[in-house]
């Protein structure tokens, strides 16, 4: 399985609220790369490395997203 792929699909997993990572990380914003979702650090130098880290280990940037809640409209 293509490594872009794997990322969008974890992506609209996580969007949808169909998953288990979307009812845990609802409401944040997490970091995701293939099929790991990766909570995002308040700390800027924290960030920054969980950052350098994936794409050094993965091969492509995270993805950085909000996962919705599913008791809140969001208007875009």
């Amino acid at each position: 399985m293509p490594v872009k792929f794997t990322t969008q699909r974890t992506l609209a997993l996580l969007l949808s609220g169909k998953s288990r990572a979307a009812k845990k990380y609802a409401g944040k914003h997490v970091l995701v790369i293939q099929n790991r979702v990766i909570p995002l650090k308040d700390n800027k130098e924290e960030f920054w490395r969980d950052i350098k880290e994936l794409k050094k280990k993965y091969g492509e940037m995270p993805v950085i997203t909000f996962v919705p809640r599913t008791d809140i409209s969001y208007i875009l």
